[in-house]
């Protein structure tokens, strides 16, 4: 029986995938560094920045932390444009309104949480939440789950994780957690997220809620 539930944000809460693959473009743009294209960077969003940046650097340390650094101060100038995703908000009331805990689970970096917060409405909807600034490492090292459960003092098989990519499902994965996956962080097909282990993938948050979840998971 599922009694928590571990939701990712960027590309299955909130619309803002495309935001950070555009901060990091522009990041290498300012540095002067070739840029990637977009749907490469895409593809790695949900990992933590230093999981991947080095690949598209040469794996120079230095370029990798300027990259980051200019990233976080790009985002935050576009970071409002983001918004809640078709039955996020909904998603959340209603998983907790059933008397499930209910976890945020993010390679998000703590100082984005707030506009998170306010955006998704969640108020004292939440358990807690669990970043990559609260853990060594970020997916898709499964970390950030491995602490949830520890708070939530919660086994594997009583949990599971909604997220939108291959790198949520491989964290998730290592830590003997079941996975369900939604299609709106852009990157990855319903063939892909199921090859990777995803136990079920929906369009959306919206169609996630009204299938009954986690019912019958």
């Amino acid at each position: 029986m599922v009694n928590v539930v571990m939701l990712d944000i960027d590309g299955t809460l909130m619309d803002s995938n495309y935001l950070h693959t555009e901060a990091f473009i522009r990041a290498f743009e300012a540095l002067g560094l070739p840029r990637p294209p977009h749907a490469a960077i895409h593809r790695q969003i949900g990992k933590g920045a230093t999981k991947f940046l080095p690949d598209f650097v040469g794996g120079n340390e230095v370029a990798v932390k300027q990259v980051e650094e200019k990233h976080s101060q790009l985002y935050k100038s576009i970071q409002h444009r983001g918004y809640p995703l078709p039955g996020a908000r909904e998603l959340l009331h209603s998983l907790a309104e059933r008397g499930l805990q209910v976890w945020l689970a993010s390679s998000a970096k703590p100082d984005e949480l707030e506009f998170y917060r306010h955006a998704l409405d969640v108020r004292d909807k939440l358990a807690g939440i669990v970043t990559s600034g609260d853990v060594e490492e970020a997916k898709p090292e499964p970390d950030v789950f491995v602490e949830v459960l520890k708070q939530a003092g919660c086994a594997p098989g009583d949990a599971i994780v909604v997220g939108d990519t291959v790198w949520d499902v491989e964290a998730a994965r290592k830590t003997g957690l079941r996975t369900v996956a939604v299609l709106t962080g852009g990157a990855f097909s319903q063939a892909e997220l199921e090859h990777a282990g995803a136990v079920a993938v929906y369009q959306d948050c919206d169609e996630l809620l009204r299938s009954g979840f986690p019912a019958g998971l």
